[in-house]
């Protein structure tokens, strides 16, 4: 493919005004530049033709057009000066959230005019006397910290990191058996209990976004049906029914629940919709008036968006659950049509089903939060709202004008993945999102947050940037598409301060420049994992045309670690630390043929040995000779005593796990999201072996 030039008049120009990159910088630092078809196709995906130079003429015309007009919200960190459209002049008032209403101050400057930002937090009704109007969106100057959800100056906290499928009950504790299939709200609940108990406050979770409940095998949690509502195979029904209305439910079934080390979704997933719905038949036909009254109230509360929904899995179900949205009948494809109306009317039952399972996830993972905060944690639940939704998921269907059609959320080429990445994900539309006064966002934020009191944002460097891929492009031919950062993060500290949420972004890979300062400018962590946190590497010469890579650097010192961000000993992506220790990943790669070109076996167990010895050296052990068995409370303790201010630990490290949750690039060949915990909550900490390695990663960390 060509890149754009002089056969191409005025597209760089207009892909730029899109925000669309025409060059950027690879992994090895070699200059690349976007071709025109690429350019082309994002174009038309953000609604803005360029086929053709008039195309291009008319598309420029229309974002200058946007640029001038004053949009439905505006977003600024409270005491900042706004910048506003040209056309947005002369007096101005804003009615605070409060009642109070402020004399808005337009101050005329060279780049256009200026508005003086109050400080009093919230969405505020901004009016110009020319009859303008927008939503003014004050978020605090950042927000909270965890020495304002603590009460504690300096605060050292430490949590744990569960997938919560993982999770075991333990004997007798299970409220469907004495050993689940999986693991559910009400795991999490006994974990966060004991979490608690032991000094934790906080308990950061995997994503928990809504799933397909015809397709329990799709288990990916970063690829969601929607992320506006919640899995309902995590439900626990007794803690919202009844323990006596869960029993008069239940059927017996062959085999009974499955305790394997991995979870078979399809046939467990198989047996807890059976399970809910026969809950729900016996909620039509004898649920007592409260609980009738809560239901109804959050089906109000959730509105239509909750409808779509479960309109949708009924339909999905209904036609067979294989073909994707986007190839149903016309007819099918519109949440609004009189066709899918008309469905829902004839499937009430079915379409209310799918709402009831909803009010059950909500109200479980309510309680579980509830239940950390009284057992005294100070955060409680950290939630994960993934980067993007499956494009064949409800909310794609349910919410299309928000979404950039036919294109995908990836990753360019690096060192590690030479072809790039395609996540097979959705990306909002950062001009229908503005259009809107960013609903979607804030809708998608208030979801995440409405049951926890902290979220962990993956892969937060989307916010800037996303790398997008073409339908039917190898993700080499993408390209960045920028998005408004300070808005989404003035945005996101807003709903966290109304929320008193803690906010961590996963900015983990290639961060641009200024972008981790934009985070802690707006009081959001980081995320320093113990494999990136290194020495800094000697400069290479500018003049290095294709710099190899050298010796791996040095581990940095515990003392080195940056405080602005949250302390983690690894992810869900990554090796455990018994696993990196091992080699495990190692065996993995090439068991299943995922070296790169510059690999092979020998050089990568070389390369570990000599970071074994690297990250011994940093903790203060032995110069050439690390322990051959994994010191796993040595490492535990090593990162506890950063000055991060929180450390969290996943629970697969608190209880010696060897395999990570998830390899990426595998999907069937690697047991990703389907491994249960090798030890069940009371265990992890009652065991002698989890004891030590607890005490370990509490060590100098705590409350006074």
């Amino acid at each position: 493919m060509s890149p754009a030039g002089a056969n191409d008049p005025g597209l760089p120009e207009l892909a730029a005004m899109a925000g669309i990159a025409e060059y950027w910088t690879d992994a090895r630092r070699r200059p690349q530049r976007v071709s025109a078809d690429t350019l082309r196709a994002l174009l038309t995906s953000l609604g803005l033709p360029a086929a053709s130079a008039s195309d291009v003429r008319e598309s420029a015309q229309r974002l200058a057009e946007d640029a001038a007009r004053l949009p439905p919200l505006l977003a600024a960190r409270g005491g900042a000066s706004l910048a506003l459209p040209s056309s947005a002049r002369g007096p101005c008032r804003i009615h605070c959230e409060s009642g109070r209403v402020v004399e808005g101050r337009v101050v005329p400057a060279q780049a256009g005019p200026v508005l003086a930002v109050p400080d009093e937090p919230g969405y505020h009704a901004l009016s110009f006397a020319g009859g303008q109007t927008a939503v003014l969106a004050v978020a605090p100057r950042q927000a909270p910290s965890l020495a304002e959800l603590t009460g504690q100056a300096g605060a050292r906290c430490w949590g744990l990191c569960a997938q919560v499928y993982s999770l075991r009950r333990g004997p007798g504790a299970g409220a469907l058996g004495a050993e689940d299939d999986f693991g559910d709200f009400g795991a999490l609940r006994q974990l966060a209990v004991l979490a608690a108990e032991h000094g934790a406050d906080a308990l950061a979770i995997s994503p928990v976004h809504a799933m397909y409940a015809s397709q329990p095998g799709r288990c990916s949690p970063y690829s969601p049906s929607s992320r506006l509502f919640l899995n309902p195979l995590y439900a626990n029904p007794a803690a919202v029914l009844g323990a006596a209305a869960l029993r008069r439910a239940q059927v017996e079934e062959p085999g009974g629940p499955d305790g394997a080390a991995c979870i078979d979704w399809p046939r467990a997933g198989a047996r807890r919709q059976r399970l809910l719905r026969a809950l729900h038949r016996q909620f039509r036909a004898s649920a007592p008036a409260d609980l009738r009254q809560r239901y109804a109230r959050f089906c109000a509360q959730q509105g239509q968006a909750l409808r779509d929904h479960a309109v949708f899995e009924s339909l999905h179900a209904a036609r067979g659950a294989q073909a994707p949205w986007t190839q149903w009948p016309a007819q099918w494809r519109d949440p609004e049509s009189a066709c899918v109306r008309r469905y829902a009317r004839m499937h009430a039952i079915e379409v209310d089903f799918h709402q009831f399972a909803q009010w059950l996830a909500a109200e479980s993972l309510a309680l579980a939060h509830a239940a950390g905060r009284e057992a005294g944690m100070r955060v409680g639940l950290i939630a994960d709202l993934a980067v993007g939704d499956s494009p064949d998921g409800s909310h794609a269907w349910g919410r299309q004008a928000d979404l950039l059609p036919r294109v995908a959320i990836g990753a360019p080429p690096d060192i590690h993945n030479p072809l790039g990445q395609n996540w097979g994900l959705t990306a909002f539309s950062p001009r229908a999102v503005a259009a809107s006064g960013y609903a979607a966002f804030i809708d998608m934020l208030r979801a995440t947050l409405a049951h926890a009191g902290g979220l962990r944002i993956d892969h937060i460097l989307g916010m800037a940037r996303l790398w997008l891929v073409p339908e039917g492009a190898p993700p080499t031919e993408g390209a960045y598409l920028r998005y408004p950062l300070r808005t989404l993060l003035a945005l996101t500290a807003l709903e966290a301060w109304r929320h008193r949420a803690l906010v961590i972004g996963e900015n983990l890979g290639t961060v641009p420049d200024g972008f981790d300062q934009e985070l802690a400018d707006h009081g959001v962590l980081g995320m320093n994992v113990l494999w990136f946190m290194r020495r800094a590497p000697d400069p290479v010469p500018a003049d290095t045309a294709d710099p190899a890579p050298g010796p791996p650097s040095a581990f940095a010192a515990a003392r080195d670690w940056p405080p602005g961000s949250a302390a983690m000993t690894t992810t869900h992506d990554l090796p455990t630390l018994r696993g990196w220790w091992t080699g495990r990943d190692i065996d993995w790669r090439v068991k299943l043929g995922l070296l790169g070109p510059d690999d092979s076996e020998e050089t990568l167990r070389r390369g570990r040995a000599a970071d074994r010895v690297l990250l011994s050296q940093a903790m203060g052990g032995p110069a050439a000779a690390p322990p051959s068995e994994p010191p796993l409370a040595d490492l535990l303790r090593f990162v506890s005593a950063t000055p991060c201010p929180l450390l969290l630990v996943p629970m697969e490290d608190l209880a010696g796990a060897l395999d990570q949750p998830n390899l990426p690039g595998t999907i069937d060949v690697h047991p990703n999201w389907r491994q249960r915990l090798p030890l069940d909550n009371p265990a992890c900490f009652a065991d002698p072996a989890a004891r030590l390695r607890l005490d370990a990663m509490r060590g100098g960390r705590g409350r006074p």
